[in-house]
């Protein structure tokens, strides 16, 4: 009897739960904001890792679910100045970014570390005045 019991109250509040209106958050994501973020490329076939400084846009989008607004057009970016500048091909590129510069100036020093501490030659970066990103 007590389950029963039991069973009906948690029916009645899931019930009643979903007929009560949402409370009204306001919704920060799209809307533009300074983001921070650097960009990785290796060749799996290669030992050579690039990697860019990092560097600030204004006015990006983020989604509602955290990701970056055209994030694969950041990252092909990076891909086209290597091929076109370097001649780098089969590069496999991939932008990390936040909008907090602390925070990602952290993880940028970790892999940058991770990469260095295995073969100190393998790390190229590339400075800002080489290579920026920009918005669409």
């Amino acid at each position: 009897m007590n389950k029963l019991k039991y069973l009906l109250g948690l029916i009645s509040i899931v019930l009643l739960s979903s007929f009560m209106p949402a409370k009204e958050k306001k919704d920060k994501a799209n809307e533009p904001k300074r983001v921070y973020m650097y960009g990785v490329s290796i060749d799996f076939n290669d030992s050579i890792v690039y990697i860019t400084d990092v560097q600030h846009l204004d006015d990006v989008i983020i989604n509602s679910d955290g990701s970056l607004f055209n994030y694969v057009y950041y990252s092909l970016q990076l891909k086209t100045y290597l091929e076109g500048t370097l001649g780098e091909t089969n590069q496999t590129c991939a932008v990390i970014y936040s909008d907090k510069k602390k925070k990602l100036e952290n993880r940028y020093l970790k892999m940058y570390k991770k990469y260095q501490s295995s073969n100190p030659q393998s790390v190229r970066t590339i400075g800002a005045d080489s290579f920026m990103f920009h918005k669409e």
